[in-house]
């Protein structure tokens, strides 16, 4: 997989197999134009024209988040960062429906039960044009995991590349960055991405002593951590930890102990993460991409070597 360095700014009627939300009607496909409907209201510019208010938007935006979290895509701007984009263009193109779907070929919404191989089809809640991606499946498409993966790894190359979605190229996103803001603001989980994309923080064995490593981002439970406090959590209830006060160290999972230094990790103005106890910073110390590489605590400095983003 190609590797990008990012800058660290960066009402539904569906048939009765789909997940109901709000309002959809049809508009344009993600990664494949088509003309547009017959007569009927207008069309948007990709995807499904989505009306979602209030509590709706809401829990559509938390799921959306939690899903590109977990993805990979990373947290690395106000707004204008790559998360809030993935979710606002999930909330534009089908307001974050996994059953979400629309036959460009008949020009008319569909279910997943009922998509014809044949066709052209908007899938899911990004709607992965069936055409467009063809190595994205149905079950897939219509999965928002699987959906989220294949949309961070394929489809925006790890998250540096939005314009396959029309509904991006033509702005109507825009209108959804506030409630996909708000929704990654809301997350207490999903991978710590490195500034060099594509890459996450993440551990061999949820276990102790297991060394932190650097991994290619996606939907592998030991790239999850949960924020608490300024700790990192594994699904086991481990703490991410440096391990020396005084020299530049390997980091690893240790059991969480109440106000131990090592296990702090504190986000500053240059994204990267500090551990007071050891005065260093979260490091890759290659400054590459090695899937598998240890990770190590060390002395701290403005490059992407020490850039992470946390969900």
């Amino acid at each position: 997989m190609t590797r990008h360095f990012r800058p660290s700014l960066a009402s539904i009627v569906l048939s009765a197999a789909a997940l109901v939300l709000g309002v959809l009607t049809p508009a344009a496909a993600t990664g494949e134009a088509r003309s547009q409907p017959g007569p009927g209201p207008e069309p948007g510019p990709g995807g499904l024209v989505v009306h979602l208010t209030g509590a709706a938007l809401t829990s559509a935006a938390d799921r959306c988040a939690t899903w590109a979290a977990d993805a990979g895509f990373s947290n690395d701007g106000y707004v204008a960062g790559g998360l809030t984009t993935a979710v606002a263009i999930a909330l534009a193109e089908s307001g974050c429906t996994p059953g979400a779907c629309f036959d460009n070929t008949r020009r008319s919404p569909c279910s997943p039960a009922s998509v014809r191989k044949a066709d052209s089809v908007d899938r899911g809640p990004w709607q992965i044009n069936s055409k467009a991606w063809p190595s994205v499946s149905n079950r897939c498409a219509f999965s928002g995991p699987c959906a989220a993966a294949a949309a961070y790894g394929l489809i925006s190359a790890v998250g540096t590349f939005f314009a396959p979605w029309t509904t991006y190229s033509a702005d109507a996103y825009a209108r959804f960055l506030w409630a996909a803001q708000q929704a990654v603001n809301r997350l207490r989980a999903g991978t710590v991405t490195s500034a060099l994309a594509g890459s996450c923080l993440g551990y061999p064995h949820d276990r102790p002593g297991a060394v932190a490593l650097l991994e290619n981002c996606g939907r592998r439970a030991a790239e999850i951590w949960r924020r608490v406090g300024t700790t990192l959590h594994t699904a086991a209830g481990l703490c991410l930890s440096a391990t020396s006060y005084r020299f530049a160290a390997v980091v690893r999972l240790t059991r969480c102990r109440s106000h131990s230094g090592l296990q702090q990790w504190r986000s500053t103005r240059l994204a990267q993460l500090y551990n007071p106890a050891s005065h260093r910073c979260l490091s890759d110390p290659s400054g590459g991409d090695t899937s598998g590489l240890m990770l190590t605590a060390a002395a701290c400095s403005a490059s992407r070597r020490e850039t992470w983003f946390r969900a």
